[in-house]
């Protein structure tokens, strides 16, 4: 059993006072009891139900099982007990899903039948999912070739891990010389991280130039690799009766594809204030750093502020302070984590990096998050940002009996919100004093533009490289870097000049950032869903923060709808309807009132 440390989470809670044995023997004897239903789940209402009864109860005791290995395994990765069983785990789950590859098939074949069950008044509640599998009778195959997609799907992951491989482990950075020629190694991007954020600008320099250039050498491979990974997932689209892998993507998020062009034309309209953002960014940095001239490799560095170390208690009470607009009950959900032991707060060795709040969420009731706390602001930002997801996660299994989980086209709202709010309430908090006031306001507005400008212009690249790719255009190194410079002049508003520079060393190993973007690898068009957290989660915490009554009850009710209704149904939850121009203008006004607060 584990310690009782107030530091680290308390996973053993998981077992039900029971052995881990015997929770892992339940869910094998469960997953046969699937199993064993399944071929006649549909013939009769009495089958029904009792295929939907052990199917609930299978993903209760896996959400279970799942969590409390592969917690325990992010805490200890080279572990081969936790590794060994979460790969068992893996292969059984994927010879189950293997053999029940055809139940989407089963379900539109007997839709009639299954449609007269479900008026059952005990089966209504399941209404919502079986409608969501009926949206793609269109796109099923014939059962013979679902089976044999199903039996090739494991090494659906293999492009981007491949991708994950060379770029995490194979590729090698040159050592940054300082200015007195001392050489750092660059081994991973914490390393990048670091070094830019240095007070030695030939550090960073060099850092900034060994980093990109060690991409912009394997630029070619990548390339390829990025071209066959859209061909596949377009050839993918294609066979399933879809128009191009961005409609298959649009469709799976009950969106039209012209959604996602609304967003890019809106997000396009902040050039302006963005641009505004920089030349204030820049004129402080060029000032703090006394130089005459901003480079790429001083852009990172943080507004000067004071050091402040924190203790974990002394987070839990900022925690608890800055989000002390959303109310009384929400708090005290907020001190459950922190009291019940919701949370792993501490580094060591062979733990996973950086942090995250859990899926897998239903029939538990403990929301677990892991940290790597370092006693510095930029952690308790991060514990704000994860207690979001973990409060998004226990109202909607409070309200939710069926659709608990949180859809990640709308997922980052409620962490967006609890992480803007710890802003605001720092800003505040400093509100009289310059440097700390210039330092969170920038921490503030690059997390907005980083997910909105900067994650749009990555989208839109995604987009138009899968068009070249479906129109059987040229695809080169030399193309594909071109396009990026055309994104960066469409939403930064680049001058001719200033778009020159990226043709000349040591700019123009720069471009080659576009082809380092995970996402892009891993068949999910994803990162434009970045924006969309930013804006209504800026929007969500700037009304509460000034006592918006209104919004913080369209909040609660919006973190306790899970995946009830579709996305965009979702976030009218919160009176913002994103195919209309207002939610741009009104997050627009409240990033003007934030620029106009910075003290130089």
């Amino acid at each position: 059993m584990q310690k009782n440390n107030k530091y680290e989470w308390d996973l053993d809670y998981l077992l039900n006072n029971k052995s881990f044995d015997y929770l892992f023997n339940t869910w094998v004897n469960k997953q046969k009891q699937v199993l064993n239903l399944y071929p006649n789940f549909y013939k009769n209402i009495n089958n029904f139900k009792q295929w939907i009864k052990v199917n609930d109860e299978l993903e209760i005791i896996e959400n279970r099982l799942s969590n409390y290995v592969s917690n325990n395994l992010n805490t200890d990765l080279i572990n081969t007990k936790w590794l060994g069983l979460s790969q068992k785990i893996n292969m059984i789950d994927n010879q189950i899903s293997s053999q029940m590859s055809d139940y989407t098939n089963i379900v539109i074949k007997n839709k009639k039948l299954i449609q007269a069950y479900l008026k059952d008044k005990s089966l209504k509640k399941y209404q919502i999912g079986f409608d969501r599998i009926l949206r793609f009778e269109p796109h099923i195959l014939e059962p013979n070739v679902e089976k044999s997609l199903a039996k090739i799907s494991l090494a659906n992951g293999g492009v981007a891990h491949v991708f994950s491989t060379l770029t995490d482990s194979d590729l090698k950075f040159k050592p940054a010389a300082d200015k007195n020629g001392k050489l750092s190694k660059i081994i991973t991007t914490s390393d990048v991280t670091k070094y830019l954020k240095s007070d030695d600008r030939v550090l960073r320099k060099n850092t900034w130039i060994n980093f990109n250039l060690a991409y912009d050498e394997i630029a070619n491979t990548l390339t390829q690799t990025l071209y066959y990974t859209y061909l596949r997932y377009n050839s993918s689209a294609k066979l399933r009766g879809f128009k191009d892998y961005v409609s298959a993507s649009a469709f799976a998020d009950e969106i039209d594809k012209s959604f996602i062009l609304n967003i890019y034309k809106n997000v396009e309209s902040f050039k302006s204030i963005y641009s505004t953002y920089k030349n204030k960014i820049e004129n402080l940095l060029k000032k703090q750093l006394k130089i005459n001239k901003l480079e790429p490799w001083d852009r990172s560095m943080d507004l000067a502020s004071k050091p402040i170390k924190v203790t974990i208690e002394q987070t839990q009470k900022i925690v608890l302070d800055a989000l002390s607009p959303l109310g009384k009950e929400y708090l005290s959900h907020i001190k459950t984590a922190f009291n019940e032991r919701w949370i792993s707060w501490l580094p060591k060795k062979n733990k996973l990096t950086g942090a995250y709040s859990i899926g897998g969420i239903k029939g538990l009731d403990k929301f677990y998050i892991l940290m790597n706390f370092d006693g510095t602001m930029g952690s308790v930002e991060t514990i704000t940002h994860e207690l979001g997801h973990s409060m998004n996660s226990y109202y909607s299994c409070k309200a939710q009996d069926v659709y608990v989980d949180t859809r990640i086209f709308y997922a980052e709202i409620a962490s967006i919100t609890t992480e803007t709010l710890l802003i605001l309430y720092l800003l505040n908090k400093y509100k009289n004093d310059k440097t700390m006031t210039n330092f969170y306001l920038k921490r503030l507005l690059d997390n907005f533009f980083a997910s909105t400008t900067r994650q749009i212009e990555f989208s839109n690249f995604e987009y138009e490289a899968n068009k070249m790719i479906n129109n059987m255009q040229p695809f080169a190194t030399d193309t594909i870097k071109n396009l990026f410079l055309q994104m960066l002049k469409k939403y930064e508003n680049l001058s001719d000049v200033k778009l020159s520079e990226f043709k000349k060393e040591p700019y123009k190993y720069y471009l080659s950032t576009i082809l380092r973007i995970p996402h892009f690898y891993a068949g999910n068009f994803y990162v434009y869903k970045y924006a969309i957290g930013q804006i209504c989660g800026l929007i969500v915490a700037y009304k509460i923060y000034h006592g918006d009554k209104g919004m913080l009850n369209k909040f609660i009710k919006f973190l306790s709808s899970g995946s009830s209704l579709s996305p965009l149904d979702t976030i009218k939850i919160l009176g913002i309807d994103l195919n209309t121009k207002k939610p741009y203008d009104d997050v627009k006004q409240i990033i003007k009132r934030l620029l106009s607060k910075f003290k130089f």
